[in-house]
């Protein structure tokens, strides 16, 4: 039975062929495409497609905002994760951890650049300019927290060491 899918996808190859599916003195189940005594016909279903939609083109879309966000210069960010430190484990039974955020320069608000947090690659909440967060119901367990300086389009600017750190809970056991 490991091998049907095999057998199949070379069944759906061929066109116009008939397939027998026959039980041998053993009790194997044998696929040919010679029918035998005690071999039945396998009627094989068509195939399924799917044909994309055509990618249109969209034409870039300049107006006075998108216009000076582009003139001015993308600083050079250099951000880092202050806290939690790399391999800290702590407590939080309500799964709440503190993160702070060193940016220099600082975020430029004429180009409305903001941060990004990402816990385990999974975005938390909305960008925003402030330099502090509070994740809440963290699970416990060891945690991944990368953040992400990005323009007003979402684009990536500039991005963190990511940092490790673990959570304990108590046990509801306990």
């Amino acid at each position: 039975m490991k091998y049907m899918p095999l057998i199949l996808f070379f069944v759906a190859m061929t066109v116009d062929a008939e397939f027998y599916r026959s039980i041998d003195e053993q009790g194997n189940v044998v696929y040919s495409d010679q029918p035998s005594a005690n071999s039945e016909q396998i009627e094989l279903k068509e195939l399924s497609t799917y044909t994309p939609a055509p990618i249109v083109e969209v034409e870039a879309v300049t107006d006075a905002s998108e216009a000076q966000s582009t003139d001015i210069d993308v600083p050079d960010y250099q951000v880092s994760i202050s806290s939690p430190k790399q391999n800290e484990a702590f407590w939080s039974n309500g799964g709440m951890v503190d993160v702070t955020v060193t940016v220099e320069p600082e975020l430029s608000t004429q180009r409305n650049d903001q941060l990004l947090f990402l816990l385990d690659g999974k975005p938390i909440g909305q960008a925003q300019s402030d330099l502090t967060i509070t994740l809440q119901n963290v699970e416990r367990g060891s945690h991944i927290l990368v953040v992400t300086v990005v323009d007003s389009q979402g684009e990536i600017l500039q991005r963190s060491k990511s940092v490790l750190f673990h959570l304990h809970k108590r046990s509801i056991a306990q």
